[in-house]
């Protein structure tokens, strides 16, 4: 039988120049919105030639995802300052850091990701429901290595 939980995902976020390359440990996962989202990426495109002939080509594109965290936690904080410092403004340039996150599922699935975080708000925004809103934070990834669950028969 498949387990799907994720329930004690273990995800670790390191910056280049913000946190000087330290893995930080992220698991304020909120309920409100899903907490690791990775839609489809294109990967290949097709047309048909004016006689019928079809033509099709490999594409190259980042990997999208977005990592939603539970406000006014330790975690919001260290995404925040990340997003904070790759934030250009006048006088102010970004600190380009090169992002590398870090997720190791309950059934032993890595998944090891390099690249930019290219969104988060600016600062925390209020909900309709009175609480503060969960801070959702983009990211995309030029790199991006999994290894499957080890499938291991224990007690039978």
């Amino acid at each position: 039988m498949a387990d799907t939980s994720h329930n004690g995902a273990i995800y670790t976020i390191s910056a280049s120049k913000t946190f000087a390359n330290v893995p930080l440990p992220i698991s304020a996962f909120p309920k409100d919105t899903d907490p690791f989202d990775v839609p489809n990426t294109d990967i290949a495109d097709m047309e048909i030639g004016t006689n019928g002939d079809d033509i099709s080509w490999d594409v190259i594109n980042p990997i999208e995802a977005s990592l939603a965290i539970i406000p006014a936690t330790d975690d919001h904080e260290i995404l925040q300052t990340i997003c904070n410092a790759n934030r250009a403004e006048k006088g102010s340039p970004s600190a380009r850091d090169k992002i590398t996150l870090v997720r190791i599922l309950p059934n032993g699935e890595t998944t090891t990701m390099k690249g930019r975080m290219t969104s988060g708000p600016a600062t925390t925004s209020l909900a309709s429901s009175g609480k503060i809103k969960t801070p959702v934070y983009m990211f995309k990834w030029y790199k991006v290595f999994r290894t499957p669950a080890l499938l291991i028969e224990t007690g039978f």
